[in-house]
């Protein structure tokens, strides 16, 4: 048995058999009257080829040629056994040699190669009409068109885009580069929300929008898009609540950063002037205090530049001075009446001074206005309040809260 395996004629008879039982099952109840029972084929039949791929043969660097057919039929007649193995090995060609040819239209004949001896040949078509121009190439821009720009993450939207290289070479007929209306890359911003660069393979459209298969060198070109989102910057501001204790006045709240970025669309961010929400409870500050807060986000806006906030709230222990024999301001007294102190007589009473130190000790008296306002009062014995407004960051306590007045006519 090892002998005859060694055997190479041995071995193609086996081949033949494994061919034609190979073709009689894929041909069943196909056969030719030339068939015999058995399925084995004697004599000669005929078979068709269908859709064989033609090769162009030409100088494609240097011409561009149109009208050769992509593929042909080829029908074989001959001994069954032959067009069998022909058909198994796919050894043949059909082929259109142009490289005789100049430029212009020819009918040219199709060829094939890899037949064996012994078979016919026919092909359908036979012959085509072909074109032969010269190939030129024209550079052109790249352009970028964009695939879901709206749907690139909330408040991101791209910035100019860059593009290497920023123009390709295009080859094709003179003719057909007149037809060029527009080289594309398409680039998806779906979900972007950073900025990216990527390969795109460029597209050339015509003038009417359609798609056209010309080669272009490169074939790919890179794309950077810069993702940004709007942005502007706003002050931050701290609102106080309760007050602080007897004893302490307040010098300052300040923040760090004192103004923050906010990043989101233009419309929200035309509506964000500062930085709303934050709040600081003097009630239990005695002290320089250092606080850390989060920033809340405004409504619209995507992100902020930062998170959180450090306030630091600075305050002073009171200083106290006493001034006696502060006169009172009268305020709205109606033309026509006087007035009369009853309590006290001398229209004057003791104001106390609270404050930090340095400003306390340079208060003077005549800073110091306490007032009584008699709008809407009329003739008579009144008991009026005495107000005072703050100098600075110097508060005052009155010796008297009320004083008692008569209004008069003049005489």
């Amino acid at each position: 048995m090892d002998k005859l395996m060694d055997n190479h004629w041995f071995l193609k008879g086996i081949s033949l058999l494994l061919a034609f039982i190979l073709y009689m099952s894929i041909n069943t109840g196909k056969q030719p009257e030339s068939f015999t029972s058995s399925g084995f084929p004697f004599g000669n039949v005929t078979e068709t080829i269908s859709d064989v791929k033609v090769i162009p043969y030409y100088d494609q660097e240097k011409y561009v040629v149109t009208g050769i057919p992509e593929h042909v039929n080829m029908t074989l007649e001959g001994q069954g056994s032959l067009i069998v193995s022909t058909k198994l090995k796919q050894q043949f060609e059909v082929y259109m040699n142009l490289n005789e040819y100049e430029p212009g239209t020819h009918d040219v004949k199709l060829q094939y190669t890899g037949i064996p001896d012994g078979l016919s040949v026919k092909l359908s078509p036979a012959k085509a009409r072909v074109t032969i121009q010269e190939r030129v190439k024209k550079a052109f821009p790249v352009e970028v068109s964009f695939v879901n720009a709206n749907q690139m993450k909330e408040g991101y939207q791209a910035d100019k885009v860059s593009i290497k290289p920023g123009a390709v070479d295009i080859y094709g007929t003179a003719e057909q580069l007149e037809q060029v209306g527009a080289v594309r890359v398409l680039t998806d911003l779906k979900g972007a929300s950073q900025t990216f660069t990527k390969e795109a393979r460029v597209t050339i459209y015509d003038k009417t929008g359609r798609r056209m298969d010309l080669q272009t060198k490169p074939e790919f070109v890179s794309v950077t898009v810069p993702v940004i989102s709007p942005e502007k910057s706003v002050p931050i501001k701290v609102d106080q609540k309760g007050a602080l204790p007897n004893g302490v006045h307040l010098v300052s709240i300040q923040t760090d950063p004192e103004e923050v970025t906010v990043y989101g669309p233009k419309d929200s961010l035309r509506s964000i002037e500062s930085i709303e929400g934050i709040v600081v409870d003097l009630d239990k500050i005695t002290e320089d205090t250092t606080l850390e807060a989060d920033i809340p986000l405004p409504k619209g806006a995507v992100k902020l530049s930062s998170s959180t906030v450090q306030i630091t709230v600075r305050v002073k222990k009171d200083e106290n001075r006493a001034f006696t024999d502060v006169p009172l301001t009268v305020k709205g007294l109606g033309t026509g009446y006087s007035l009369n102190f009853l309590e006290p007589k001398t229209g004057k009473i003791a104001v106390e001074a609270v404050g930090d130190k340095q400003t306390v000790a340079q208060l003077t008296a005549a800073q110091i206005q306490p007032f009584i306002s008699l709008q809407d009062i009329g003739l008579g014995t009144h008991d009026v309040p005495v107000q005072i407004n703050p100098v600075g960051n110097v508060s005052f306590k009155l010796g008297q809260q009320n004083v008692k007045v008569e209004v008069i006519n003049k005489s």
